[in-house]
């Protein structure tokens, strides 16, 4: 299966990435292939309109709805602002919208410093996943307390949460092979 993932983060110093870093690398290893849209490469404008609308969108933005058009799932990783998803990840959703997320399995992914794990952004997000006719997976993967699970390269460091993460993928590309 190809699964692209959105790292919804575009702060410099983040910890969101480190999950973005360790999904992927799981899923390689399990014998798919993951890429990973990172939102700080893509550089993304704050929203103004649709990409189905932007006349002549090359570069980038192309590449970002290409890959999202070709993968068979989607994860969106998220960190928890102020018991949201970060304004980045919703411009990329109301960006690409319906056009580019319509029928599409998507796996939640949302990251805290501290012991909760996301949990109010990764109910935000399945909400909004369902406003863009997709299919959120109702396993989330909520990462708590994540300086403590995975080292800066995404490497996990914590055995609880390497079973958390394999209980995840497994429960998620067994929903996207079902499409």
């Amino acid at each position: 299966m190809n699964i692209t993932l959105v790292s919804g983060s575009t702060r410099k110093v983040r910890r969101s990435h480190r999950v973005a870093l360790a999904v992927a690398r799981q899923i390689n290893a399990l014998g798919h292939q993951a890429s990973i849209i990172d939102l700080i490469e893509l550089d993304l404008p704050t929203f103004v309109e649709r990409f189905g609308n932007i006349e002549d969108a090359t570069g980038r933005l192309a590449h970002a709805a290409n890959a999202m058009r070709i993968s068979d799932g989607l994860i969106f990783l998220t960190p928890e602002y102020n018991g949201a998803m970060s304004s980045g990840l919703k411009n990329f959703i109301d960006v690409f919208a319906k056009d580019a997320f319509d029928g599409k399995p998507i796996g939640v992914a949302t990251v805290s410093v501290g012991a909760s794990g996301g949990i109010r952004a990764a109910y935000q997000l399945q909400q909004t996943i369902l406003s863009v006719l997709a299919y959120p997976i109702p396993r989330m993967l909520t990462v708590g307390n994540v300086e403590k699970v995975l080292d800066e390269s995404g490497k996990v460091i914590d055995y609880k949460f390497q079973m958390k993460l394999d209980e995840f993928l497994d429960s998620y590309l067994g929903f996207v092979s079902k499409f």
